[in-house]
């Protein structure tokens, strides 16, 4: 019962790490990239924060939604 309940939890988890994920892609989210590229002030440097950020959550994503295997 709690496997089944922590599974459920864990897909659940993998989607919402989908979902922020390709929010901080910066293609068509100019207003929030904006904001970062005053604070920095380097296109680069928010350029990398953003990238960085998406590839966080869809590496979240790959981990979370990946099939137990009977070794674990």
């Amino acid at each position: 019962m709690v496997q089944i309940v922590f599974n459920k939890y864990r897909q659940n988890l993998a989607k919402i790490c989908l979902v922020i994920g390709t929010f901080f892609n910066p293609f068509g989210f100019d207003a929030a990239f904006s904001f970062v590229m005053k604070l920095t002030g380097s296109y680069w440097i928010t350029d990398g924060i953003f990238y960085g950020v998406a590839l966080l959550f869809f590496g979240g994503y790959y981990i979370l939604s990946r099939k137990k295997t009977k070794s674990e």
